[in-house]
């Protein structure tokens, strides 16, 4: 790595699947990327995209270090076997660092060490699946959604709806329906919204609240009224009904439609 390291500067440790995806949103979002994988012919894959790449193990200190590692702003680690490699990373006083777990236990470990940000790919694609599959608009109409935990999600719609234009933020209905608004996108200029804000055609909204409630808020952001679905789709405590079916079942069923 020929570069010296920015404070801007993120690291992709593991460059599979998950880290080549990593790669590649980080380097289209203009950031500079160093790619760091054991396996050459990894490497070989991304380094069409990453700025740097580098054939390294990931829990070498020395080699760590060699590469700059610790004047990164961020690393990533893209491989769920990384505890050696977290050690590694804190051992030179990598910052920040953000890491895959395959597991809720896996997860509590890297917690436990000091890792500052956890992900867990295969259980918020899960996640984003129940979303899509019981509320079809919500994935419709937004950019981009993100599961964050007891029934809330965060997403972001684009305002069509002409009603909408022009009002100011603290005359919107959000606060009424559950929903808090973080930021507004215009013309590429992200705006932190206040109360007297007049909202705009085509400007991007990005909001948290719970999923129904979102989903509301993107329908009428959309000029749509919310289907009947999504107007009955209240939360509840009471336990759900479950159809238990049973071989015994089965067969009497079979031997009904012979």
């Amino acid at each position: 790595m020929s570069k010296k390291a920015n404070k801007k500067d993120i690291a992709v440790i593991g460059t599979g699947r998950f880290g080549t995806a990593v790669v590649e949103q980080l380097v289209s979002m203009n950031r500079y990327v160093l790619a760091i994988d054991a396996d050459e012919k990894n490497i070989m894959e991304v380094s069409r995209m990453a700025n740097s790449v580098a054939v390294a193990d990931g829990a070498d200190i020395e080699g760590l270090r060699g590469l700059g590692l610790e004047k990164f702003d961020t690393v990533i680690v893209g491989i769920s076997d990384n505890i050696e490699i977290i050690a590694a990373l804190l051992e030179i006083g990598v910052k920040h660092i953000i890491a895959k777990a395959k597991s809720i236990r896996h997860e509590r470990v890297l917690r436990q060490i000091g890792v500052d940000i956890i992900v867990r790919p295969e259980a918020e694609a899960g996640i984003r699946t129940a979303i899509i599959a019981t509320n079809s608009s919500f994935i419709k109409y937004s950019e981009g959604l993100q599961e964050v935990g007891d029934g809330y999600a965060i997403g972001t719609t684009i305002v069509k709806n002409a009603s909408w234009f022009d009002q100011e933020l603290k005359d919107m209905r959000f606060v009424n329906m559950g929903v808090s608004v973080v930021s507004l996108n215009r013309n590429s200029k992200v705006i932190l919204p206040q109360g007297n804000l007049v909202m705009r055609e085509n400007d991007k909204i990005t909001v948290i609240g719970k999923i129904q409630n979102i989903t509301k808020i993107f329908e009428e952001a959309n000029g749509y009224e919310a289907t009947s679905e999504v107007k009955m789709n209240k939360v509840t405590d009471k336990p759900l009904k479950r159809r238990v079916v049973t071989n015994k079942m089965i067969k009497q069923k079979a031997k009904q439609t012979k």
